[in-house]
């Protein structure tokens, strides 16, 4: 059975990034699955439950997401996103801005969800 297409899996990256920086708490937690595994660019590891509390509580605010480059495969029930990203997070100890390596899991059914997520900071161009 064949998953969603190239351009869904990047329509709902695009909704999850613009929700990251509008803190849409509602709109993150249908995109992303329960099961979550992020991990940030700074090797810390979080589930949804971690990841949406940092938000709500004001430990962390996505003030920009912008993907540079991206691309899309399918394997098995997955949509895996091989992409570059610039960023910039407010956390109480200062701002960082800074370009990321990713790679984002989608699992394709029911409906797809963010499953994983994978960064690391890029090497300065």
């Amino acid at each position: 059975m064949a998953g969603p297409d190239a351009a869904t899996i990047l329509d709902l990256e695009d909704r999850r990034f613009q929700a990251m920086t509008a803190n849409d708490l509602v709109t993150l937690d249908r995109l992303i699955a329960d099961d979550l595994r992020f991990v940030h660019s700074n090797g810390t590891v979080e589930d949804k439950a971690e990841f949406l509390r940092k938000l709500r509580a004001g430990e962390r605010r996505y003030v920009a997401y912008r993907a540079l480059t991206r691309e899309v495969r399918q394997e098995g029930g997955f949509s895996f996103v091989f992409g570059e990203a610039d960023a910039e997070i407010e956390r109480p100890g200062g701002g960082i801005r800074t370009r990321m390596t990713y790679t984002a899991i989608y699992r394709n059914a029911p409906t797809p969800r963010l499953f994983a997520w994978h960064s690391v900071k890029s090497p300065t161009p």
